[in-house]
C-alpha cells in the first residue's frame, strides 16, 4: 500500500528495484481480507519466518491481530488479468471467481489458486511503525506451484480505476487452530 507515498521523496528511487506481486490474506473466523503487497521478506531461517509490511488504516491490519494468521501468494505472470480485475474491485471469491481461490490446510487463510507460491503464517511479532505494521509469521507452510516467472510490481504498469480502500468479505468458515508447537 502506497499511502502517503508521492510525498516521499525517496519512492522513485524504491519503485526501481524488482520485486514480486504478493497478495496478502488473513482471516478470523467472522472475515477475511486480501489486498496486494510487494513489502515481503523472509526475515529468519531458524525458524523460518517471513515479514510483510500492512497499512494500520486497511481492514485487514485488525483482521491479522484477531485471527494471527496471514498468507502470502507470490502471483504468476500469466496472472496480470486476475490482478488487475482484483485492483478494479473483484476482492472477494465471488466476484474474482469461485476458482480462483483456496484455502491454506495450515491456516484456512484465502490464497490465490494458479499462483506461483503460497506461504502460510502464524503471526510471532507486530511492530509498530508509524504509519505501518510490520508483520512477523512463522511460516508452517511454503509451496512452489508452478515454475513459472513471477509478476514483478515493475511489470504491471499503469492500472486505472483501482478501487480502494480494500474491504474484507464475510467468511465463517472454521478455521484451524494453531499448534501449540510447530515442527
Amino acid at each position: 500500500m502506497d499511502t502517503g507515498a508521492k510525498f516521499d521523496w525517496t519512492e522513485p528511487i524504491y519503485d526501481g528495484r524488482r520485486r514480486g506481486t504478493f497478495i496478502i490474506s488473513t482471516s478470523d473466523g467472522t472475515k477475511s481480507h486480501m489486498h496486494n503487497g510487494c513489502w515481503v521478506s523472509p526475515v529468519s531461517h531458524k525458524p523460518p519466518r517471513m515479514g510483510f509490511s500492512m497499512a494500520k488504516e486497511m481492514e485487514g491490519a485488525l483482521i491479522v491481530q484477531k485471527g494471527r494468521r496471514f498468507g502470502l501468494s507470490l502471483l504468476a505472470i500469466d496472472q496480470y488479468d486476475l490482478l488487475v480485475s482484483f485492483l478494479q474491485g473483484a476482492q472477494t471469491p465471488a466476484l474474482l471467481g469461485e476458482q480462483s481461490i483456496i484455502y491454506g490446510n495450515k491456516t484456512g487463510v484465502p490464497l490465490w489458486d494458479g499462483a506461483k507460491a503460497h506461504f502460510e503464517c502464524w503471526l510471532d511479532d507486530l511492530i509498530d511503525l508509524g504509519d505501518f505494521y510490520w508483520m512477523i509469521g512463522r511460516t508452517v507452510s511454503a509451496v512452489t506451484l508452478r515454475k513459472t516467472p513471477d509478476l514483478l510490481v515493475n511489470d504491471i504498469g499503469n492500472i486505472s480505476k483501482v478501487k480502494m480502500p480494500f474491504r474484507g468479505y464475510g467468511d465463517v468458515r472454521e478455521l484451524p487452530l494453531q499448534p501449540m508447537e510447530e515442527p
